[in-house]
């Protein structure tokens, strides 16, 4: 190994996944994914005034770990409904008290985005499928690795 690098191992990474979950069910609320249609920040310290168009509330515990891989879990299998229409091309995670966790792209199960959601039909050439107002967007797969 050169250079300023971590090898981080297995039982090293596992805790962070562990302690990633128990930080998003801090709060008494639920921890959630934001969908949105924008560009998204540049960083992570990068604020933004976007509107979700759909907000996909986890489960309390929000996830698990699974063969190594964190899985989320929903706290409606059905979805949520979609506001406003458009192609979901990112998301947040959103602690239970209203704290930013994470940042990741969103696309259909046939890509291989952070977020991979079911719902609408994804037009030729993209990644991500379109969704309309009033309809219901799925969490297709979340598995952190």
């Amino acid at each position: 190994m050169s250079g300023p690098d971590w090898d981080v191992s297995d039982a090293a990474y596992i805790a962070q996944l562990q302690g990633l979950l128990a930080r998003a069910d801090t709060g008494a609320g639920r921890s959630r994914l934001a969908l949105y249609t924008t560009t998204p920040p540049a960083s992570m310290g990068d604020a933004h005034a976007d509107t979700p168009q759909a907000t996909l509330e986890l489960a309390k515990p929000c996830g698990s770990l699974v063969g190594g891989a964190l899985v989320l879990h929903v706290a409606d299998p059905a979805g949520a409904m979609v506001m406003s229409q458009g192609m979901p091309r990112w998301a947040e995670w959103i602690a239970a008290d209203g704290v930013l966790l994470t940042r990741c792209i969103v696309t259909d199960m046939d890509h291989g985005g952070g977020i991979r959601v079911i719902g609408g039909t994804t037009p030729e050439g993209e990644t991500s499928p379109m969704l309309y107002p009033g309809g219901l967007v799925q969490l297709g797969l979340v598995a952190l690795t």
